[in-house]
């Protein structure tokens, strides 16, 4: 067994929902989906392109240059090739559900240490709605990503821009 900090009944729990993660059909459908993208040289290209276009574009403009229009134009079509492509579509497809299942999960845990008791599907259900409205869905923590409303002591990161990135909140 690997060297943690759970104690034996939350490894076994944990070995538990791993294993039933790993069987359950909307994941075995999504990596399915991946594993097609994969064995495809030409989606997998299309994809590399898009990623490594953007993201020189990307570091560009954190250099305080702007994107020519046709750099920008280079770009939407590259992302549009990838979109209209059924295999890199898909894979982008499974990968958001696979996240999403993941988020949830992480959600009902985070919830669960925060309130020192599970917490109901309902209750999950509107701390998720809540984080996407507030464009947090990383963040779990009762401030849901606006530390001015939150009742823990939060030491946040901002950007130039004011965004939200990372919020790391303690009870005060």
């Amino acid at each position: 067994m690997a060297n943690t900090s759970l104690t034996p009944e939350l490894s076994a729990l944990t070995i538990n929902l791993a294993s039933a993660f790993a069987k359950c059909q909307k994941i075995v459908s999504a990596k399915a989906r991946i594993g097609l993208f994969y064995q495809n040289a030409e989606a997998t290209e299309l994809f590399r392109k898009v990623s490594e276009y953007g993201e020189s574009l990307r570091e560009k403009s954190m250099a305080g240059m702007q994107p020519s229009q046709e750099e920008i134009a280079k770009f939407d079509e590259l992302r549009r090739n990838v979109v209209e492509n059924p295999l890199c579509a898909g894979f982008l497809e499974a990968r958001q559900e696979i996240d999403e299942l993941l988020a949830t999960v992480n959600q009902y845990l985070c919830m669960a240490v925060e309130h020192g008791s599970a917490p109901t599907d309902e209750e999950v259900a509107a701390a998720m709605k809540q984080l996407m409205e507030a464009g947090t869905e990383g963040h779990h923590c009762s401030c849901g990503g606006d530390c001015g409303d939150c009742d823990k002591e939060c030491d946040c990161d901002k950007d130039g821009n004011g965004e939200h990135h990372c919020c790391h909140c303690k009870d005060k």
